[in-house]
């Protein structure tokens, strides 16, 4: 793969929905990542440094909210843009994770185009 592909790593414990991301991503352009759990994605994300991580909330090993306040917390990673990729309701979300330019929220029903547009704007940032 080329050095110059921007890299996205999904955090994602749904097999199917990893599998889609991983197709809309890699057909945008992307260098794509993939981690099952939350503590496979704080350990992916430190070593791959992303430029972009797409993050279920609802998920074992710690769950999305542990994932997200680790990685800021963490140096090399603080300025790691957000796309949080969530069945849960996106209020629910906000009083624990406050969109601002680096955080998008987005609900599994949005559409792919939604998805390769917020995945963009957070990337090209």
């Amino acid at each position: 793969m080329e050095e110059s592909k921007k890299k996205i790593l999904i955090i994602e414990d749904d097999q199917t929905v990893q599998t889609v991301l991983k197709l809309v991503f890699t057909e945008a352009g992307y260098q794509v990542f993939a981690a099952l759990d939350a503590m496979q994605g704080v350990m992916m994300a430190k070593q791959i440094k992303p430029n972009l991580i797409v993050l279920d909330i609802m998920m074992p090993a710690g769950g999305g909210f542990v994932v997200y306040e680790r990685l800021k917390m963490a140096c090399c990673s603080a300025p790691i843009p957000f796309l949080i990729y969530s069945s849960m309701d996106p209020s629910v979300i906000r009083k624990k994770i406050p969109e601002d330019p680096s955080v998008t929220i987005l609900s599994k029903s949005s559409n792919i185009t939604a998805l390769r547009e917020a995945a963009s704007k957070l990337i090209n940032s």
